[in-house]
C-alpha cells in the first residue's frame, strides 16, 4: 500500500499543472488538464489550493479553474526549489 499524500502535496500537484501549461495569472485550465492528479485526490487538492488562494473556481463553470497571483508565486517558487541541485 502506498503512502497517502497530504492535501498540500496534492494542491501543489494542481499548481504544477498550471506551471507545465505556462498559464499566466487569471489564466484558466479545465478539469481535463489535470489527468496527472489522481481522481480520488483531486477534490482534496483543489480544496487546499482554494483555501491557500492559489486557484479559484471560474464563475458559471465549476470545471474551470483560474490561477491567482498567489498561485503563480507559489508555483514558480516550487519550480525554483525543484531546479536547485
Amino acid at each position: 500500500m502506498t503512502d497517502k499524500l497530504s492535501d498540500e502535496e496534492i494542491g501543489r500537484q494542481i499548481l504544477a499543472q498550471f506551471m507545465t501549461h505556462k498559464v499566466p495569472v487569471a489564466g484558466v485550465l479545465r478539469r481535463n488538464y489535470f489527468t496527472a492528479v489522481r481522481d480520488g485526490d483531486f477534490q482534496r487538492g483543489l480544496n487546499c489550493a482554494i483555501r491557500n488562494d492559489w486557484v479559484r473556481i471560474k464563475l458559471r463553470d465549476r470545471y474551470s479553474y483560474v490561477l491567482t497571483p498567489a498561485g503563480l508565486a507559489a508555483g514558480l517558487s516550487d519550480q525554483a526549489r525543484a531546479a536547485q541541485p
